[in-house]
């Protein structure tokens, strides 16, 4: 067998620690989460203001 397949070639990968790991999966599920809510505000917030226009335009048709 050749002993190229053996030699220590450390400077082609890096290794991560398990805890350096173990933050980043965390940090990209609290930015996950983070961004989730966002939307899912921003979407509540278009809802609201689609039953506030829908409101007002029923009222101005029941005084005509």
């Amino acid at each position: 067998m050749s002993t190229e397949l053996y030699l220590d070639d450390s400077d082609d990968f890096e290794a991560m620690n398990d805890g350096n790991y173990g933050e980043s999966k965390s940090r990209n599920i609290k930015d996950t989460l983070g961004a989730r809510r966002r939307v899912e505000a921003l979407l509540e917030e278009r809802r609201l203001q689609q039953n506030i226009e829908d409101d007002w335009d029923f009222d101005d048709n029941e005084e005509e």
